[in-house]
């Protein structure tokens, strides 16, 4: 009897004593995966614009030193497709479309005789290739493509209009600026661009070519899916 409550006593205390340890023990849940914040830059979106212009339109033909300078608003829309290639770098390929209403008059003096020609900017857009370093919600990238634009040409002497012509002019544009993730989905943008559209011949023999360049400042906001 004696020997059974000796060996009830120490199994009590025994048991006490694992059950204290167990207590005492703290456990650690597995941390969760941090979040890559490069993420948010990866796949489709679409967005709009609008932006201050400065255009550049120069004639040859009748005088080389001829040129009509205008400058005004744009908007438009663009979209794209972004590729991460590691966690800092993206790649992607954007077009946009924007109507720009440029609008310039210009006298040309061929003789005795004065000429009044108008050159009128209806609308841009560009094909590009885009490439960025991720900061977090920072992206500033480079970009860089084929740009297009919708130019009228318009000449007049007195009250007679001698004809209008209209030509999609094809050449390259350049440009830098930086998105901001405002959130996983809401892409903010600044962004500065150059663009080459080439010459163009505005008569019937080409005798005449006129060269397109502008300089832009534009805001945009995009959704990314």
């Amino acid at each position: 009897m004696k020997n059974k409550f000796l060996l009830l006593t120490a199994a009590f205390f025994i048991s006490n004593i694992n059950i204290s340890h167990a207590a005492d023990v703290v456990y650690n849940s597995p941390e969760a995966p941090a979040y890559d914040e490069s993420s948010i830059w990866g796949g489709a979106y679409i967005g709009g614009q609008v932006g201050y212009n400065w255009a550049k339109t120069k004639l040859y033909g009748y005088n080389s030193d001829l040129s009509a300078n205008s400058n005004g608003f744009m908007g438009g829309l663009y979209a794209g497709y972004n590729w991460e290639f590691s966690n800092a770098y993206l790649f992607g390929l954007e077009g946009d479309i924007n109507y720009s209403d440029l609008s310039k008059d210009s006298d040309i003096l061929i003789g005795t005789r004065n000429y009044v020609w108008n050159s009128r900017v209806e609308w841009e857009g560009a094909l590009r290739a885009r490439f960025g370093i991720n900061y977090e919600r920072w992206l500033p990238y480079v970009a860089g493509g084929v740009a297009f634009a919708g130019i009228k040409h318009n000449l007049t002497t007195g009250n007679t209009d001698l004809g209008t012509t209209s030509n999609t002019n094809v050449g390259f544009t350049l440009g830098a600026g930086v998105d901001y993730a405002l959130t996983n989905n809401l892409l903010l943008r600044a962004e500065y661009r150059y663009s080459d559209y080439g010459k163009k011949g505005i008569d019937d023999n080409d005798l005449v070519e006129a060269k397109l360049t502008t300089n832009n400042i534009r805001l945009g906001i995009a959704y990314k899916f």
